[in-house]
């Protein structure tokens, strides 16, 4: 009996060694999980904290950044207006809480910017950019202190020493998570960068492309799980087309394809290019020195356009809503919004604020990354579109490089816990995106962002022609390369040169 009640005891005792160790282990555990969120690149919050919060200096170390009083002056950021109101800037202005989750969220980042820094950061938006900051270089008017700079004119204000380049902001860290690590290396230049993707900003979010579907029409049709195709990494150019043949009819029976009709794929002239990148191929990479380098005319990159083309211009299961509707007082928004809420098109490409004019819809959709080109491709790619979307730049007439450096990291840093999270946790989530997968979809597309250095910069108009041809139908790529490649190797070898002589 003594021995078994010593045997009992015993083995008591170690279970409970077992439990306590096991509970020092899970708390370990779940601290490296907390630490592998922090530094993951594809979170694109970076924390557990709820949206709108400070930042938590357990999250990742804020940047070291020296005492500076601005004497309650004004910090400007020039930030770009537009015609269409979803395409105009919504980071920066913002004078008091309004209940409105974005503008809040800037505020509060505002807020304490402004009181690290005993300043006030205020925006100025305007119609051309470019045009002010070349004017206030020129003039040496120190007016205004950072810009968010839209991709398209990079090149242009960059090549004309109208921006700062990025080695001489002692207190911008390239390699903290709050700059777009794909945009430094995509778009830098012999090793010099002149503006980034940041977390200060939400046009670069708002301009990155995806596709969303309609949970009506793939129920009707018996339509496979698509959010289980994209994690078996399944959803390719093949099967979009044969999902697209499956829904597609002629819905009043007059042999002639329009608008009253139903598709599979609704697209802009954009498509081409997001689609071509979606696939691997770019108009322009860059070779061992970091220089740009034309990739347009590569077996690999002919093969998956003349694919595109047999998709995307076949007008049986594919609509081009700018060519149908451009000409139409309807115009191609709208029209391409209206046919997808009525149940006629089981995809649309998009960029992410086309979702915002998708509030209101009835039936339920799904958000999905852009379809690789096979399933031998290791991820999906999705361009940060180049017409709209934008990168943090510091004007060369900025007052001080050393101020206008410190307070750009500083609220790109707070903006990762504050705006991001509001983008994407609040607007995205809970207010658009109608179920949980779609949540990982986001992951999935903000974590694998890529920047075409050769549409980007626009070489020999390589990159606007894709888009371009598209609204004719035409075919004729390796034509249209043989005679602009001349002029292209030039744009890139004066843009080279431009650049190296910059001090």
């Amino acid at each position: 009996m003594k021995k078994f009640l010593l045997f009992l005891l015993l083995f008591s005792l170690a279970a409970v060694i077992l439990i306590a160790v096991s509970a020092c282990a899970g708390e370990k555990q779940g601290s490296d999980d907390t630490q592998t969120k922090a530094n993951d690149p594809g979170s694109l919050d970076g924390s557990d904290k709820e949206p709108g919060q400070e930042a938590s200096e357990e999250a990742y170390p804020p940047p070291e950044l020296p005492e500076i009083n601005l004497q309650g002056a004004d910090f400007v950021v020039v930030t770009n207006d537009y015609s269409i109101p979803i395409w105009s800037q919504r980071d920066f202005g913002a004078e008091a809480e309004t209940g409105d989750t974005i503008n809040d969220s800037v505020y509060r980042r505002n807020s304490l910017v402004d009181d690290k820094f005993n300043c006030k950061v205020t925006e100025n938006k305007v119609m051309d950019l470019p045009g002010l900051v070349k004017k206030l270089v020129k003039a040496g008017d120190n007016s205004i202190d950072a810009a968010t700079v839209r991709l398209r004119s990079l090149g242009d204000l960059s090549t004309s020493n109208n921006l700062a380049e990025f080695s001489h902001l002692a207190y911008i860290d390239l390699d903290a998570p709050w700059w777009d690590q794909n945009c430094v290396k995509d778009l830098s230049i012999a090793g010099k960068v002149f503006g980034v993707a940041s977390d200060m900003t939400l046009m670069d979010k708002d301009s990155t492309t995806a596709m969303v579907f309609n949970k009506k029409m793939q129920a009707d049709y018996g339509i496979e799980n698509l959010y289980k195709l994209v994690d078996e990494g399944k959803w390719t150019l093949d099967k979009l087309l044969e999902l697209c043949k499956l829904v597609s009819i002629d819905v009043d029976g007059n042999g002639v394809f329009d608008d009253k009709d139903a598709y599979g794929l609704l697209y802009q002239r954009d498509t081409m290019t997001s689609f071509l990148s979606g696939c691997g191929e770019f108009v322009g990479g860059k070779d061992e020195n970091d220089i740009p380098m034309l990739i347009l005319n590569t077996p690999k990159a002919l093969e998956v356009l003349d694919k595109l083309y047999d998709i995307l211009y076949d007008v049986r299961y594919c609509f081009h809503v700018m060519k149908f509707f451009d000409p139409t007082p309807v115009g191609f928004t709208d029209g391409m919004n209206i046919m997808f809420q009525d149940d006629r098109g089981l995809f649309m490409w998009i960029r992410m604020a086309d979702v915002e004019n998708l509030r209101t819809m009835d039936t339920d959709f799904g958000i999905l990354p852009i379809p690789k080109y096979n399933e031998q491709q290791a991820e999906y790619l999705q361009t940060v579109n180049p017409y709209v979307g934008v990168v943090s730049a510091i004007p060369q007439c900025a007052g001080s490089f050393e101020t206008s450096s410190a307070v750009v990291e500083y609220m790109s840093y707070e903006s990762k816990y504050i705006l991001q999270p509001a983008y994407y946790e609040v607007v995205l989530n809970n207010k658009i995106a109608r179920d949980e997968e779609s949540s990982k979809m986001l992951d999935i597309i903000f974590s694998n962002r890529a920047y075409d250095v050769g549409d980007v910069f626009d070489f020999g108009s390589l990159g606007s022609d894709l888009l371009n041809m598209t609204m004719t139908f035409d075919r004729n790529i390796v034509s249209k390369y043989e005679k602009k490649e001349a002029s292209a190797l030039k744009a890139i070898d004066k843009l080279v040169e431009k650049i190296l002589e910059i001090e």
